[in-house]
């Protein structure tokens, strides 16, 4: 069975090993072995690190975090998992939007701006923004 120091966890999830140790505190993470004093991640302790970054990089707050482990393990209310994991795509949902409407106007601009270097560059007019304010880009 393969082991990893905080220390090498720290740096492969890039985060501080404080983190981890929070985690702990929380019990986010939970059962984790000691060598010589020492904490020492396994394989498992990996896998639950890695939900735990996706479920946060996806938005869930550390309090979130915690009830939804609680649930899931647990599975006393499923109802309530549903709700948390519909919660938490809704707010991704929302975010997935705004980002595409950012997109967008990056690309506009984008696409704007590489028309003036060509025209300044042939010595033509420069472009009207309203030629490339309600474009849509794949």
């Amino acid at each position: 069975m393969a082991v990893y120091t905080i220390s090498q966890v720290a740096e492969k999830y890039h985060m501080r090993p404080s983190t981890l140790r929070y985690y702990e505190d929380l019990g986010l993470l939970y059962n984790v072995p000691r060598q010589g004093g020492h904490r020492v991640y396994t394989d498992a302790l990996l896998n639950r690190l890695g939900a735990i970054c996706c479920y946060k990089n996806a938005g869930m707050s550390l309090e979130e975090l915690q009830e939804f482990f609680h649930y899931t393990e647990s599975q006393e209310d499923v109802a309530k998992t549903v709700a948390l994991l519909d919660e938490v795509d809704t707010r991704i949902q929302h975010q997935i939007a705004e980002l595409q409407a950012n997109y967008q106007q990056i690309q506009r601009k984008k696409h704007y701006f590489a028309a003036i270097q060509t025209a300044l560059a042939q010595g033509q007019p420069k472009p009207d923004w309203a030629d490339f304010c309600n474009q849509q880009y794949v």
